[in-house]
């Protein structure tokens, strides 16, 4: 076994004297009792529980959903230190209570070790003595990181008392030490490659706890990377510390440099934190940029829109969840001066720029924030560096741009403008209709015979569908087709409608309402515009086998109520017919099965998380 690897047999004694006695009794020999055990004689019974909180700092090298204790080890001896390895030991699944039987009547004590998390660089060994080591570091020149507890219970069992039972408290035996960097503004983690401790005295430390408790032996810490999670446990210290936290980073141009900082004072004490703070330095500290990986993201506490959980208070709030058909990422500024980012699709955005011009200041945008990922239904707020201090940015033609400090900011002195190259924005790009989605509950709780609550799964494909219809309007491809039925398409008259005037209406069109139907596919008039669930999700080009009339009920109820939208009865051949229908679901199948529309498939919905 490697020496940074934890010996994870639970209970090793029942697995080596098992295999004693087997290879005794095949050899024709008689097994004796051990000393100090007896099956017929007494039985102990221990209670577990913990002191301290040494899982809210536990070290997140390890899974974080890990049970509060991992592991529970232990080691029974008798009055003369002889380590016992009992016949029978029961421990409850949850390491809170152990049974021990077959103990001779005596003295005895037993001590254990909890350990909590993934511990690296730390061996646990099956003690000879109650004096040897039991727990140590496996390098002399990194600390034994991991959460543990420690406690013993000396106890007796006589021959005329009941079963012995004990509650024992394990308490902490190492400390955690957290190394805080104070940055400049919370985007400038992204320059830092790598963290590493050292402790000027290398000897400071112990490196092996005993069985029977005490601390010996002695180590250092000698750059130790602590990059994740910029914290680590170590054995406590018998005095105050010194030494440096070196930081490797990068600048902007990929170029690497690194800078030591030194702290002291630093005093390891049992199940307690130790903070040794440090205020970072990088030669572009005073870039206002807001720079965002995807790994940054849940730092700055993102949601997701309608998750399953959300409630109908807050999409049914035009304030909270709507949007233009050309506009899906939203981005303002917020009441609290931060930047608000929403984004209504299920797709993914990469590498987005959020271009800025401070109205007051200058007329030239400058690089307020760049996203290297926008995740589908993204909703954000970000702190933005130039509120406080003062701050450089580039320009859109490159220049150095210095902005004071903007305490006052309001909605008012700042104009945004998004640039990508992403293919998903691109399409939307092509939008020429300025159309306002947003959802309403309509006669749902009134008792209306067809309204009801949408919910938010049917939300999402809303939003697909307002996407995808609103770009199919705007393309070439609905143009030409809608060419060819030229003096075909009549209104509520009888009268041939002039194409050029529907495209302008539907340009034009103020928006959609969506909500819910049952008992019909849809109802719909002006901004109204109902569908039932089976529309809603039944649009989508593979929700119809393949080679399938285009033209099924989902498609013609979703322009039909469209064509209501435009003003257009059932008089016209622009709701019922083979006419306006037929065409739109033409269309729109043919650029969902050639990948053209903005959302495809129902799989790009259906498939992301609901909660």
């Amino acid at each position: 076994m490697g020496s940074n690897m934890i010996h994870k047999t639970t209970l090793p004694f029942v697995l080596t004297l098992s295999f004693l006695l087997s290879t005794m009794l095949l050899a024709g020999c008689e097994a004796e009792t051990e000393p100090g055990l007896d099956s017929d004689k007494g039985q102990a019974t221990f209670l577990i529980g913990l002191e301290g909180n040494l899982s809210a700092v536990v070290n997140t090298r390890g899974d974080e959903d890990t049970p509060r204790l991992k592991e529970l080890r232990y080691v029974i001896s008798d009055n003369k230190g002889n380590i016992l390895n009992p016949h029978y030991m029961h421990l409850e699944d949850d390491l809170s209570r152990l049974t021990i039987e077959g103990l001779r009547y005596g003295e005895y004590t037993i001590a254990f070790l909890g350990i909590e998390g993934d511990p690296q660089n730390t061996e646990i060994d099956n003690p000879a003595a109650t004096g040897s080591d039991w727990l140590k570091s496996s390098l002399s020149d990194k600390p034994a990181d991991g959460a543990f507890y420690y406690g013993k219970v000396s106890f007796t069992v006589e021959k005329s008392q009941d079963p012995v039972m004990r509650r024992i408290v394990l308490k902490p035996c190492v400390g955690k030490i957290d190394v805080d960097i104070k940055m400049p503004s919370e985007y400038m983690g992204r320059y830092v490659e790598s963290v590493s401790i050292t402790f000027d005295d290398r000897d400071a430390l112990p490196s092996a706890l005993s069985v029977d408790g005490e601390y010996g032996g002695s180590g250092g810490i000698d750059s130790y990377d602590i990059s994740k999670p910029l914290s680590f446990f170590s054995f406590p210290s018998e005095k105050s510390l010194s030494g440096y936290v070196e930081i490797k980073s990068s600048r902007s141009n990929g170029d690497s440099f690194s800078y030591r900082y030194r702290f002291g004072g630093c005093r390891i004490e049992a199940g307690k934190i130790t903070h040794i703070s440090v205020g970072y330095r990088h030669p572009e500290s005073d870039e206002g940029l807001i720079y965002l990986r995807e790994k940054d993201l849940p730092a700055f506490g993102t949601d997701t829109m309608f998750m399953a959980d959300e409630p109908r208070e807050v999409f049914y709030n035009a304030s909270q969840r709507s949007f233009y058909a050309d506009e899906p990422l939203q981005v303002r500024l917020t009441d609290d001066r931060c930047l608000g980012i929403k984004f209504y699709a299920p797709a993914t955005l990469k590498n987005v720029k959020v271009m800025c011009r401070f109205n007051k200041v200058s007329h030239e945008f400058v690089e307020l924030a760049h996203f290297e990922t926008i995740y589908p239904f993204m909703e954000g707020s970000f702190p933005i560096p130039v509120i406080e201090r003062e701050a450089t940015f580039a320009t859109a033609t490159g220049r150095r741009l210095r902005i004071p400090a903007q305490k006052d900011l309001t909605a008012n002195d700042v104009t945004f403008m998004i640039s990508t190259d992403d293919p998903f924005m691109k399409k939307i790009e092509a939008i020429d209709s300025h159309w306002f989605i947003r959802f309403s509950p309509y006669g749902a709780d009134s008792g209306h015979a067809y309204w009801r609550h949408m919910t938010p799964l049917l939300c999402r494909h809303g939003v697909a569908l307002a996407l995808n219809m609103a770009f199919m309007f705007s393309s070439p491809e609905f143009s030409e087709a809608l060419d060819k039925y030229d003096g075909i398409l009549l209104d509520n008259s009888g009268k041939a409608i002039e194409l050029n005037s529907l495209r302008t209406r539907i340009r034009n069109h103020g928006g959609l309402v969506l909500g819910r139907v049952v008992g019909v596919g849809g109802l719909g008039g002006g901004n109204t515009y109902g569908l039932a669930d089976y529309c809603y999700t039944g649009v989508y080009f593979d929700s119809t086998a393949p080679g399938s009339n285009p033209h099924n009920y989902a498609r013609m109820a979703m322009f039909h109520e469209y064509g209501h939208c435009l003003g257009y009865s059932h008089s016209s051949n622009m709701t019922y017919g083979d006419k306006w229908t037929v065409l739109c679901a033409n269309v729109f199948v043919s650029m969902g099965s050639q990948g053209k529309l903005p959302v495809n498939s129902r799989l790009e919905v259906e498939s992301l998380p609901m909660r």
